[in-house]
């Protein structure tokens, strides 16, 4: 706002010179009464001294309150307004081609303010200048016959008069014009530079990301294996305090080689350049992922169904990132459910949409934290208390996967009733 109020000096400077050369135009052609053309003169010292004023207050207070600058600015708008209706007054009033010079500050109120304030000021112009009529309409002041008798084809000084009048709008209109388009160009110009900025920053993020990641996890894996080894080696005949930080170490890798395959399914975030989109079989995805974790469910005695009609439901996708989506839904209703617990993979289709529901009997989720459990390294309480290894991105990658299908994932839980996580797929053919 300081900046557009030194902005409104600015130009007001640009506004006095160009009255001053009006009078000397009038002055030098023998156009208009002298008292009016004087008058004019004055109205311009009086614009000289308000705009010195309101310079020396916004150079000597260097910081403002909003409220105070939009006061100061407003304030500053209707003094331009009286004084361009007293000028517009003292050239003819309605006879005078000044009031096009309102056009002006509506522009101009509606550069500065934000919001509607340049209806505002179109109305405030309309009563200033209807008022101005009709005090003359009602012979409370005279009228100024500016142009005398003459018709104004018949006088070349009143077309002379109108001319400059015409290329002085013509000239502001193209100044403010290019202000403001140059203005905008230069901040889409800074908007377009950071946007790049980020985008290389963010490829530098991914790709050290995925190089971590990769070559992280392979020495990773072989300290694990070479811990596994020592722990066999030495059995049950070795100390117990050994075994127990044999298995800590061991544990500590797993979580670890965890994090590094989150990270690196986080990297797929620019899935839309790398995308491998093919025609598959929804039902065949499931059932190869059912069977897969079906190892670990038994494990923990847990009963692990799949339904599905006996369709293919074909879906043009990306068959790994849709193995992601499905196998971490699955492993999370496995790792969260108790034993003997019941876990139940559907496939269906409702409207326009293939819908994958995963839903178990497990400790569910409260319903103050469902709304953050999409969120990147969020676990909820429940969820660290169960099971003390995760980073919280399993579902936020399984979200962004999701939404990179044009779909979306939904969830219904009751604490200590399970949770039913609920994937939508659009049915179309390509994306």
């Amino acid at each position: 706002m300081l900046r557009r109020d030194k902005w409104l000096i600015r130009l007001r400077w640009y506004a006095i010179l160009g009255l001053f050369s009006g009078v000397i135009l009038l002055k030098s052609i023998a156009l208009g009464p002298p008292s009016s053309v004087d008058a004019m003169a004055l109205v311009g010292f009086v614009l000289v001294g308000l705009n010195l004023s309101y310079l020396a207050y916004a150079s000597a207070k260097q910081q403002f309150g909003k409220s105070n600058l939009v006061v100061l600015l407003n304030l500053q708008m209707v003094m331009d307004l009286i004084l361009l209706t007293i000028l517009i007054y003292l050239t003819g009033s309605a006879e005078s081609p000044l009031s096009f010079f309102y056009v002006f500050h509506i522009i101009l109120a509606s550069i500065i303010f934000p919001g509607g304030f340049s209806y505002l000021y179109s109305l405030l112009v309309v009563l200033l200048y209807s008022g101005l009529l009709l005090l003359e309409q009602s012979s409370y002041v005279g009228h100024i016959c500016f142009f005398n008798d003459f018709h104004l084809m018949t006088d070349s000084r009143i077309v002379l008069g109108i001319w400059f009048i015409f290329v002085v709008t013509m000239m502001v209109s193209a100044y403010l014009a290019q202000n403001v388009t140059e203005r905008h160009r230069r901040v889409r110009d800074k908007l377009e530079a950071a946007n790049l900025k980020l985008q290389e920053i963010n490829e530098t993020k991914t790709t050290f990301f995925r190089y971590a990641s990769h070559e992280m996890k392979a020495p990773i894996a072989t300290i694990q294996s070479t811990l596994m080894v020592i722990e066999d080696i030495l059995g049950s005949e070795a100390d117990e305090r050994v075994i127990n930080m044999l298995n800590r170490a061991i544990g500590r890798t797993s979580e670890t080689i965890g994090m590094l395959k989150d990270l690196a399914d986080l990297t797929y975030g620019n899935f839309q350049e790398q995308q491998n989109f093919e025609k598959l079989s929804l039902r065949t995805l499931l059932e190869d992922l059912v069977t897969d974790v079906k190892p670990n469910s038994d494990r923990k005695h847990q009963t692990l169904t799949f339904n599905a009609a006996e369709l293919p439901f074909d879906y043009f996708g990306d068959t790994n990132a849709l193995g992601k989506v499905f196998k971490n839904l699955l492993s999370n209703a496995i790792r969260y459910t108790e034993e003997s617990g019941n876990i139940q993979v559907s496939l269906e289709t409702v409207d326009a949409n293939y819908v994958v529901k995963v839903a178990d009997d497990g400790p569910g989720i409260p319903e103050s934290e469902q709304t953050n459990i999409f969120k990147e390294f969020y676990r909820t309480p429940t969820a660290r208390k169960l099971i003390s290894e995760g980073t919280g991105l399993g579902l936020s990658i399984v979200m962004r996967m999701v939404e990179l299908h044009g779909g979306d994932i939904q969830v219904d839980s009751q604490e200590g009733k399970g949770s039913t996580f609920t994937v939508l797929l659009p049915l179309k053919e390509e994306l």
